[in-house]
């Protein structure tokens, strides 16, 4: 009898690197179990960053704060969906037009046990200087 599939498709018995706690980005293939993803939520509650309504605009009013709390470890999808915010790349879409973000792109095994490559991990930068980016646009001509 077959053995079952150990990852994702076309990954069957792939042999993983030493894997890496959830949050690390050490690693290029990162351990992302459901007890990791329970630390940073329980981390983002007792710093009073917990959702306390599933609506997108508080998601919009906490997702910043959060993210600011968590610094250069950022947010995975995992993460930030266990943390509530069920539509992350949107949230993270509609907030850049204030605040640079960034994302990276990282390998994981899941908390369902499969490989999973591209997994967005997000990052803020800070928020945006719009009055530094209008004075760029003037140095280099592009003022009208």
């Amino acid at each position: 009898m077959p053995k079952p599939k150990q990852n994702a498709r076309g990954k069957a018995g792939a042999s993983l690197p030493k894997l890496a706690g959830c949050e690390s980005g050490q690693s290029k293939i990162n351990n992302c179990s459901a007890d990791d993803i329970a630390k940073v939520v329980r981390e983002l509650s007792e710093h009073g960053l917990a959702l306390n309504s599933a609506s997108g605009a508080t998601q919009m009013a906490t997702l910043p704060k959060a993210l600011q709390h968590r610094g250069a470890r950022g947010l995975s999808t995992y993460e930030a969906v266990a943390a509530g915010y069920l539509r992350i790349a949107t949230r993270v879409k509609e907030l850049k037009s204030n605040w640079d973000i960034i994302t990276l792109r990282e390998s994981y095994v899941g908390p369902d046990g499969l490989f999973h490559a591209g997994v967005a991990r997000y990052v803020l930068i800070g928020r945006i200087d719009r009055s530094a980016k209008a004075q760029r646009a003037f140095d280099f001509g592009g003022a009208q």
